[in-house]
C-alpha cells in the first residue's frame, strides 16, 4: 500500500474522467521521458490517444484549469504540476515489480555480506541509486532504545575486569572495571550469565525499574551497562548513507547553478538529513511526499519516497530515494519496495 505524504485529509479521492485521466498519464510519461513541456501537437502526432487534437487540446484546458498541469512561461507545452503528479501516483499509476534477475542479483549483493548492518546499509544504498536512477538515502537499523543483548565479563589482571556490553542492533560497548579485590573468571562468568538471565532484550529505563536483589559487583556492572545504554540513546541521531548523487546531478533539472548548489546544501550534512528521513518515515507501507507535500521546506522542490525496514519492535531502518518530481515513480516505489522485504528478512535471520 502506497501512503500519500504531507496533510492527509478524510476527503474522498476524486477521479478524473477516463478520458482526462488518460491524457494526464501520458503528458507525464512524456514529461518524465523528455524533460521538456508537452503540447497538444506532440501528444495528436504521438497517435496514443486515438482522439483528434481538438479534444486533446480541451481536455489539456481542463486538466490546466484543474491545476493538474501548469503553463512555463517560456513554453507554449504544459508539464505535470504536483498535484498531476500525486493523481498519477494515486490513481493513473501501473505497478511495477523489478525483473527476477535483477532481484536475484540485488538478493546475491545483499546476502554475500557478512552482517555488519553498516555494510547492508551501504551495499543497499547502491543499490537503489542504481536501480531508481536518482539519489537513495538509507538509514542503518536500530532500535529506537538500546536493548541489551548480553554481557560479558573477561578478567585481566587480579584486580582488573573487561566488561563487554552487546547491544541487540549489533553494537558493543566496552568498560574496564578496577576492583578492590581479586575476583575469579568463573565468578565472572557466573555474574554475567545472572544479569543475562535478569536483563536480556531490556533498555536502560527497563532494567532501572526491575527491583532485583543484586550483590555489590552485580549491581556496579549494572550501572555500568544502563549508563552506556543511556549514552548510546542520547547520541541516536541517524546518519544518512548516500548514493547515486552524479547521477541526480546529471538531470535536467539541475543544469542550473542554484539548482545544485540547493541540493549540494541539502544533503550535506547527512546527519540532519537521516534526521529528516526517519522522522517522517512511516510504521509500515512505502511513503510518497511530492513536491509542496513535504514537510521540511529545503526538500519542497523534490520528491521523497520511504520505506522502513527491519524487524517490528526491534530494529529499524528507512530506505528512500530523493529526486525531482519528474520521477519514474513506478520503478523507484518497485525498488524500494524489494530492498525493503530483502533487507527485513536478512535482519530477522540474522538478529531476530
Amino acid at each position: 500500500m502506497l501512503k500519500r505524504g504531507g496533510a492527509i485529509t478524510s476527503e474522498p479521492f476524486s477521479r478524473l474522467p477516463a478520458r482526462r485521466g488518460a491524457v494526464l498519464r501520458v503528458i507525464i510519461r512524456e514529461y518524465v521521458d523528455k524533460a521538456t513541456p508537452i503540447g497538444s501537437e506532440h501528444l495528436a502526432r504521438a497517435q496514443v490517444l486515438g482522439v483528434s487534437s481538438a479534444t486533446i487540446r480541451n481536455e489539456m484546458a481542463a486538466l490546466e484549469d484543474e491545476g493538474y498541469i501548469t503553463h512555463p512561461h517560456t513554453s507554449a507545452g504544459r508539464i505535470p504540476s504536483d498535484k498531476g503528479y500525486r493523481y498519477f501516483v494515486e490513481a493513473l499509476m501501473e505497478s511495477d515489480r523489478l525483473p527476477p534477475q535483477t532481484q536475484e542479483r540485488v538478493r546475491s549483493r545483499i546476502l554475500e555480506l557478512e552482517g555488519e548492518l553498516d555494510d547492508w546499509a551501504e551495499a543497499a544504498t547502491s543499490l537503489i541509486a542504481e536501480l531508481a536512477g536518482v539519489l537513495a538515502l538509507v538509514t542503518s537499523p536500530r532500535s529506537r532504545a538500546a536493548r541489551m543483548k548480553h554481557i560479558e565479563l573477561v578478567s585481566l589482571q587480579d584486580f582488573l575486569v573487561l566488561m563487554v556490553l552487546v547491544l541487540q542492533e549489533a553494537r558493543v560497548k566496552q568498560q574496564f572495571l578496577h576492583l578492590e579485590e581479586a575476583i575469579t573468571q568463573e565468578e565472572l562468568s557466573t555474574i554475567a550469565t545472572h544479569l543475562n538471565t535478569a536483563f536480556a532484550g531490556s533498555t536502560a529505563h527497563e532494567i532501572g525499574q526491575q527491583a532485583l536483589a543484586l550483590a555489590p559487583l552485580e549491581e556496579r556492572v549494572t550501572r555500568t551497562a544502563t549508563k552506556l545504554m543511556e549514552a548510546e540513546d542520547a547520541s541516536a541521531a541517524e546518519v544518512a548513507q548516500l548514493g547515486g548523487l552524479r547521477a541526480l546531478l546529471s538531470q535536467p533539472e539541475f543544469a542550473s547553478n542554484q539548482r545544485t548548489l540547493g541540493l549540494m546544501e541539502l544533503v550535506e550534512d547527512r546527519r540532519l538529513l537521516g534526521s529528516m528521513v526517519s522522522s517522517v518515515a512511516g510504521e509500515a507501507d512505502v511513503r510518497v511526499f511530492i513536491g509542496s507535500e513535504n514537510p521540511v521546506e529545503a526538500m519542497r522542490e523534490y520528491s521523497l519516497i520511504l520505506a522502513p525496514y527491519g524487524i517490528p519492535g526491534q530494529l529499524r531502518g528507512t530506505l528512500a530515494v530523493l529526486g525531482p518530481t519528474r520521477m519514474r515513480y513506478p520503478r523507484a516505489i518497485a525498488s524500494l519496495q524489494y530492498l525493503s522485504s530483502l533487507m527485513s528478512e536478512v535482519l530477522t535471520e540474522h538478529y531476530g
